[in-house]
């Protein structure tokens, strides 16, 4: 039995902590994105009309996409290392 004892016992390993980190990201993407698609087409956009959010393109479309792309690419790593985290605490 390799139990843990003690403060290591609620210190997680270098691989969980590095995983936490990237779940983080994942998550600033994803919230990033939602924001930029709120700015760009919902109620912010009514509330805050003099701030201009159409990134480097002048086209709303491409700026809700790249926002979109940014919501789809941080719920991907969210969910993946959702999915690692929990094959280590196996």
């Amino acid at each position: 039995m390799n139990e843990k004892t003690g403060l290591k016992s609620i210190i997680p390993g270098k691989k969980a902590i590095g995983l936490m980190v990237l779940r983080g990201f994942g998550l600033f993407l994803t919230i990033s994105g939602m924001v930029g698609m709120t700015l760009i087409l919902g109620p912010l956009n009514h509330i805050i009309q003099d701030l201009t959010f159409t990134l480097v393109f002048d086209s709303k479309l491409y700026a809700f996409l790249l926002c979109m792309l940014l919501a789809v690419i941080g719920g991907a790593i969210d969910f993946l290392t959702n999915a690692g985290l929990k094959a280590l605490e196996k």
